[in-house]
């Protein structure tokens, strides 16, 4: 029984050229300019890695740092029921559309001092609403420490701004690259062929039975 040959499974391409980049497995008609390349792609795929590890580990760093700033103010800082004393009024925007509100509120802390000032409050808060609001050690109002969301989405921000801009200095530093390999091949060509043409036409047999 005839069975049909085996077919080669084909290379694939990353292989194919980190093989040639590594001088292994060479073609007889493969050319220096060809390992350029290679090379070229690899570097560039290992710059790729690189600023993705150098991205995660800035925004871990910048997540544990920011956690632990937070942490430290958070204990300083005291959570306490205001009263709020007028209807809630709406502020300049805060971006992305979202609406700030405030109304002026009063609050006890420390104890036995009596706080009144104008404090964040949801939309349509009225008159006679408690609302739990931070304060530091004197009493006066304060924004809310950061919880563990929006200190992971400033880190996953950074992170991913700085990903963005490693890859475009690795994108742009390979098509540059690229880019002069292939002005190199292309006078690498036309000087061979400025050699080979007139041979290959048979221009050089008949100038000469000419001359």
């Amino acid at each position: 029984m005839n069975t049909a040959p085996e077919q080669a499974s084909p290379v694939p391409p990353f292989r194919h050229h980190l093989r040639q980049a590594l001088g292994k497995g060479r073609n007889p008609l493969g050319r220096t300019i060809d390992r350029s390349r290679s090379r070229a792609l690899v570097l560039a795929v290992l710059g790729i890695g690189l600023a993705v590890l150098g991205s995660a580990g800035a925004a871990a760093a910048d997540f544990a740092v920011v956690r632990h700033q937070a942490s430290v103010t958070a204990a300083r800082l005291h959570q306490v029921q205001a009263v709020v004393l007028t209807p809630a009024q709406r502020e300049a925007d805060t971006g992305a559309g979202r609406r700030r509100y405030e109304a002026d509120a009063v609050w006890v802390y420390p104890t036995g001092h009596r706080t009144t000032g104008s404090v964040p409050v949801p939309g349509g808060t009225a008159p006679g609403s408690t609302i739990g609001i931070w304060v530091d050690d004197v009493g006066r109002s304060v924004a809310s420490p950061l919880g563990s969301a929006a200190i992971a989405a400033k880190a996953a921000c950074l992170g991913l701004f700085l990903l963005g801009g490693l890859g475009v200095l690795v994108v742009t530093g390979l098509g540059i690259r690229l880019d002069v390999l292939d002005r190199r091949a292309d006078r690498a060509w036309q000087h061979s062929w400025a050699q080979l043409e007139p041979v290959w036409s048979g221009r050089a047999s008949r100038d000469n039975r000419a001359g």
